[in-house]
């Protein structure tokens, strides 16, 4: 027996069994923003696209951190400063933040939180970028790009890693408001 298939009928959004209510969508844009933090950029997050493995020779030298170990000199958002272990960085209002907190330097990259909550990682390779309502990553195979200042956006990359320590290069536009290419969508049902 052959079956005709049902008829398709235009119908609004509203009617439509699939989409999500407001607050489904709501709770859906939250839980992507976090996923997004808490997965970081790791090696695997792109297909085809893996971090580059960390320097280990013995003969480089690892190069100096602009900021040196001077964690207050990320407090306007934009600095470069060795870690080693975990560290408390003050900020002022960079992604939304006050505070990103480096829980640990491993041999792929440094874990963090935030004071916002967010757990995450960044590895070499790769930019992690922080704002309110959000995060992103994007990784490279190559020699990292030095991230771009936007306004209400933090991003931290780092910069080198070896020898159990890391440089972490944080970079940020002025405090406020992300692009609103970057806000959640205002609902209108």
């Amino acid at each position: 027996m052959h079956r005709k298939p049902p008829s398709a009928s235009p119908t609004s959004s509203f009617e439509h069994p699939s989409v999500p209510s407001k607050p489904v969508a709501k709770a859906v844009l939250a839980s992507v923003g976090v996923l997004g933090l808490l997965t970081g950029c790791d090696g695997g997050a792109q297909p085809g696209v893996s971090a580059p493995a960390p320097s280990s020779s013995p003969a480089a030298s690892a190069p100096a951190a602009a900021d040196g170990s001077d964690y207050s000199a990320c407090a306007d958002g934009t600095c470069e400063v060795r870690v080693s272990g975990p560290v408390d960085i003050p900020l002022t209002g960079q992604g939304g933040l006050r505070r990103i907190s480096v829980a640990a330097v491993t041999a792929n990259g440094i874990d963090f939180t935030t004071d916002g909550g967010g757990t995450g990682n960044v590895t070499r390779g790769c930019v992690i970028t922080l704002y309110e309502h959000g995060s992103g990553s994007r990784c490279s195979s190559g020699e990292p790009e030095r991230p771009r200042p936007v306004d209400g956006v933090l991003a931290l990359q780092v910069a080198d890693l070896r020898d159990g320590a890391a440089i972490l290069r944080l970079v940020s536009g002025k405090v406020g408001p992300p692009p609103a290419s970057l806000r959640p969508p205002t609902w209108s049902w």
